[in-house]
């Protein structure tokens, strides 16, 4: 258990974190579909000021007092428990809520690291570590966030506690043995996880068992990918990134070349889902007497042998096929993470066809929930206009309605906590109070503890049927013409800060600017401070094109819904 959250903080024991000269990028970049852009973290011009500072300045503590904008006491809402590791990234400690006394982790992230100066670049790799966290962690696959804060010293992230280790922890450990059926499950919920990141526009960078945690001690607990630490936002369709990132004995060839994109993570399952198969890695029984650069070589230069007498004894059809498809040296020719999961091997034990909703409820809650607060927002609002104009929606919205009529047991107008539990249960899905808890709180828009049906639509609606309707454009036209109040053709922070949800009109001026500037972060792909309409067009349309549900796990167990949305 200790062991799984010291990984929390970056630490493994192969790890070597290579400093590569990294190419210097205009921080206004091109657009996200262009051919080049920032090959590393760069900052916006709506960041802090201190983060605009040269990428590589050392900043004085004095300077970092104040970065990011988070909320600063954190004791005021969690008491502080014991450490349950501690390494170069910082210390993870057993934190628990006042409120409602369930226990986190919480990763503490020093502003001046242990080794080396504070530079612009490093604070911008923790605000990206948040960013992927809070954007990806609504995802039943990978560890939720639940707060974040910052102080003059620290960043402290507060998330999910996982109790049962890495995904090779009991099996290492414990004398067990996982069946073939198991690791397919494991690899599944990886590949599920991969996709997502994709589909939001992050390279994970990572991939190792350490980095999975079992939810629970239970061996069929399921699987949270954890530590976002080298995560980076990167599209496809930009210049390669350059800095080697990860575990050397997990890395594809085209890192080591440092010339590579979303790809690399698909290798990075491959190599995993051979280790969990046959304990031994692609090129070598142990590692354990290598040097770096013998690793790198044999990446490079050997081929994965599938076809050996030993790879068959260990290895079934299915698992050979598969890792045929991840283990492609040419990145070009490799499966995506989209693709991996339609194959047979790890559909063997998985999903039923059958499932609800023509995707579940609880996928498309789950996808929803990952989008950024903007992009909510936005459809929210498109919704409402679509409700209004016409009948392109009127059967689904009927069939929403019907739902929610049906969780909205007291007929308050509103789904709370209970009525969502028990109508998930009912309507034949398994999740626990706290995974329940994590997805209301992203569908939860207004935060005002329930669920209204407007919030409902929004998650549950058919978002890649309606883009191809005809009135598509005019409803897009018409959202971006609410926020462009100046009509100039671009949303700046001053007009997204008035469009804020009514919710945050008590906060504090502070907080306000600290959303609007998450919210600019979503779409301001060439990083210029504002939101141009292409941007706009771009950040609604990202989804439908990448994002399936198939991507999230369903957690379906067999009652049968009356609700069909489409995909």
């Amino acid at each position: 258990m200790l062991r799984a959250h010291v990984q929390h903080t970056g630490l493994c024991s192969l790890q070597s974190r290579q400093a590569c000269k990294r190419r210097q990028q205009n921080a206004a970049g091109r657009s996200r579909r262009g051919t080049c852009i920032r090959a590393d973290y760069v900052a916006s011009s709506h960041d802090s000021l201190v983060l605009q500072k040269p990428i590589k300045q050392a900043l004085q503590p004095k300077e970092v007092r104040s970065v990011f904008g988070f909320d600063r006491d954190m004791r005021q809402g969690y008491n502080i428990g014991k450490v349950l590791g501690a390494g170069s990234f910082g210390v993870v400690r057993s934190v628990t809520n006042k409120a409602n006394k369930r226990k986190y982790a919480c990763k503490t992230i020093p502003k001046v690291p242990k080794r080396g100066d504070c530079t612009p670049r490093y604070l911008l790799k923790i605000q990206q570590e948040v960013d992927a966290m809070e954007q990806l962690g609504v995802s039943l696959d990978a560890v939720y966030l639940k707060d974040v804060f910052e102080d003059d010293e620290n960043v402290h992230l507060v998330m999910e506690l996982c109790l049962g280790g890495g995904i090779l922890d009991a099996y290492n450990c414990g004398g067990a043995s996982y069946t073939e059926k198991r690791i397919a499950s494991i690899i599944r919920s990886v590949l599920r996880f991969v996709a997502q990141c994709h589909a939001k526009g992050f390279i994970y960078r990572d991939i190792k068992p350490d980095n999975f945690l079992l939810l629970t001690a239970d061996p069929t607990s399921p699987i949270r990918a954890t530590d976002f630490g080298l995560s980076i936002r990167h599209w496809p369709g930009e210049e390669p990134l350059k800095s080697r990132s990860g575990t050397p004995v997990f890395m594809a060839p085209e890192v080591i070349m440092q010339d590579y994109s979303h790809e690399a993570d698909v290798w990075s399952v491959g190599v995993l889902m051979y280790h969990m198969l046959t304990g031994r890695f692609p090129f070598w029984d142990s590692v354990s007497n290598l040097s770096l650069q013998q690793v790198w070589q044999a990446i490079l230069v050997r081929q994965v042998d599938l076809d050996s007498p030993q790879a068959k004894q260990q290895l079934s059809e299915g698992a050979r096929d598969l890792l045929s498809g991840l283990l492609r040296r040419n990145p070009a020719d490799r499966l995506t993470a989209g693709a991996a999961l339609a194959h047979a091997w790890v559909q063997e034990d998985g999903i039923a066809e059958d499932t609800p909703l023509n995707g579940s409820v609880v996928q498309r809650l789950q996808r929803y929930g990952t989008y950024g607060h903007l992009k909510q927002m936005v459809l929210k609002m498109i919704m409402e206009d679509v409700v209004q104009q016409g009948t392109a929606v009127a059967e689904t919205v009927k069939h929403i309605r019907e739902l929610f009529e049906r969780l909205d047991t007291d007929k308050s107008g509103g789904i709370d906590m209970h009525e969502f539990t028990d109508g998930l249960k009912q309507q034949g899905y398994q999740l626990s109070a706290e995974e329940i808890e994590q997805i209301m709180d992203r569908i939860d828009i207004n935060a005002d503890g329930a669920i209204v049906f407007d919030e409902l639509a929004a998650s549950l609606l058919d978002w890649k049927s309606l883009q191809q309707d005809r009135l598509w454009t005019q409803w897009v036209d018409l959202a971006f013409n609410k926020f462009d109040a100046n009509g100039d053709g671009f949303l700046s922070l001053e007009e997204i800060l008035h469009h804020l949800p009514p919710e945050m009109d008590g906060a504090s001026a502070q907080d306000r600017i600290l959303e609007a500037r998450r919210m600019l972060r979503e779409a301001d792909a060439n990083g210029d401070g504002r939101i141009s309409k292409d941007e706009f067009v771009a950040l609604l349309q990202e989804a439908s094109m990448r994002d399936s549900l198939d991507q999230y796990d369903s957690r379906y167990s067999g009652a049968r819904a009356e609700v069909t949305v489409g995909q």
